[in-house]
């Protein structure tokens, strides 16, 4: 795993805009039957062309907690995608049943389409950086869990939050103090833990960390993280 010094070098080769990626936002693409946001995955292959050009328009970056909590849920993910694929099955049936027309049923292939959205999200994750541990990031998020401050909570919880948020700021302070000006997004559908409760926007207990010098901006999504980056003339 590149530490943070390795990672902002290889950034500033060939600067291009950085995202980091919380698990949400990884299983979001599974998820996304599931949610009516296919356009989650149109965004997730976006995303994954622009890792993979030479150089690349883009950079994605997870802390070190996110493959195993990938793995540990991935599973439920693919659930929840199939049940949304034997809905759509469902309604066609039912509409049948009431002598209507125009509906016609999914393929009999349909369920493989959860192992695609599957590899999708796997896609992105090894396409992502891998953030070594940092000891000061590592700290900063103990503090933060001693102190319930979001994105950690009472009894400990969001933990894990709280050291792939830490992470997320220390490479972006590293890379501003370098003099990296693009576009830098952490994004994480997770709104009950870093958005005001019922909205997408940031929280103001975060704001502190996210704006100037910092400069880190918040999307919900892969969708809206894309639209970010189209507003300043990025392209995939």
């Amino acid at each position: 795993m590149p530490t943070i010094p390795v990672t902002v070098a290889t950034i500033q080769a060939h600067p291009a805009p950085v995202l980091f990626l919380d698990t949400c936002a990884l299983l979001d693409v599974i998820r996304a039957p599931n949610r009516n946001a296919a356009l989650a995955v149109e965004a997730a292959t976006e995303l994954l062309a622009a890792t993979q050009r030479t150089p690349p328009t883009v950079y994605l970056v997870v802390g070190c907690p996110t493959p195993k909590e990938w793995s540990e849920h991935v599973d439920d993910a693919v659930v929840d995608c199939e049940a949304a694929i034997a809905c759509v099955g469902a309604v066609a049936q039912t509409w049948s049943f009431l002598g209507l027309a125009g509906i016609p049923g999914l393929p009999l292939h349909a369920l493989l389409l959860s192992n695609r959205l599957k590899d999708l999200s796997q896609d992105l994750l090894d396409a992502a950086q891998l953030l070594d541990k940092e000891a000061d990031a590592l700290s900063r998020a103990i503090d933060r869990v001693i102190d319930s401050k979001l994105p950690a909570r009472k009894g400990g919880k969001g933990a894990k939050d709280a050291v792939i948020l830490e992470h997320a700021l220390s490479l972006t302070n590293a890379l501003r103090n370098a003099g990296f000006a693009q576009t830098c997004l952490f994004v994480s559908s997770n709104t009950h833990d870093f958005a005001v409760s019922g909205t997408t926007k940031l929280h103001p207990s975060l704001q502190p960390d996210f704006n100037p010098p910092t400069d880190l901006q918040y999307a919900v999504s892969l969708t809206q993280a894309v639209a970010i980056l189209k507003t300043v003339g990025w392209m995939p």
